[in-house]
């Protein structure tokens, strides 16, 4: 738990989930209080805000904590987060929501029935939240992807319609030589059609993800050389222990 406060992207979760549950609960409680005439109205707004932040800083702790421990289990085995985020997410929202729906409820109101009802709904309305939460974030993700690879088609349209239109300045244009074009072939200097610079972009990304590859690759030798010159260590003070 204390490594996870020493995390800045997890204080920042935590903090900003905490504000936005104490905010909503405040609201429904201010509407609460307004519908059913109860007095004073800033108390029970407070009480439901309140309410509302234990839970999501209880909640978003032990949830950001699971997190923590799922990435811990996947490196051993070289698993990307961004492979396994939509799990360990869903995993650690249902069993943040089970405990804690399970120890508030039995706090306030001291019986077991209370706390499995409590376990039971709060971590049904986790994975529920969770579901819908991922389902957007991969909608959003897919749309600025979907704008990156348009990104080119409106100046490729733009040099179609200049090459088609019948203006002045496009006629003009047309007209005009590339001096690029009226170098030898051997000049080293040459203008890349957009073919081939996607060709060469295509070649840098495939040596990109064969270095990335040895990298991992080189890691996870010296993490397994680590681990037999630690399990060697070990030995040896095993050795020494039992002559002394």
């Amino acid at each position: 738990m204390v490594a996870v406060f020493e995390d800045r992207q997890a204080r920042r979760r935590i903090l900003w989930g905490t504000l936005g549950l104490a905010t909503l609960g405040g609201a429904i409680g201010l509407n609460y209080s307004i519908l059913k005439h109860l007095q004073p109205i800033p108390r029970h707004t407070l009480t439901m805000a309140a309410n509302w932040a234990t839970f999501g800083l209880v909640f978003f702790s032990i949830r950001e904590s699971l997190l923590v421990e799922q990435q811990a289990k996947n490196k051993p085995l070289d698993l990307r987060f961004s492979i396994t985020r939509d799990h360990d997410e869903m995993f650690s929202s249902i069993t943040s929501g089970f405990v804690t729906g399970a120890t508030l409820s039995f706090i306030t109101r001291r019986t077991k029935n209370a706390a499995v009802t409590g376990a039971l709904f709060f971590s049904v309305m986790a994975g529920v939240g969770q579901f819908a939460y991922t389902k957007i974030n991969r909608k959003r993700q897919r749309v600025i992807l979907d704008k990156m690879e348009s990104s080119e088609t409106p100046r490729v349209l733009d040099l179609v319609r200049s090459d088609e239109s019948t203006s002045l300045v496009a006629r003009l244009r047309r007209k005009m030589v590339d001096p690029v074009t009226l170098l030898p072939e051997w000049f080293p200097l040459k203008r890349l059609s957009s073919e081939e610079y996607r060709a060469m972009l295509t070649v840098r990304k495939d040596e990109l993800v064969l270095e990335v590859a040895q990298l991992r690759a080189s890691i996870a030798d010296m993490n397994r050389r680590e681990d037999t010159m630690l399990a060697r260590l070990r030995e040896i003070e095993a050795q020494k222990s039992q002559g002394a």
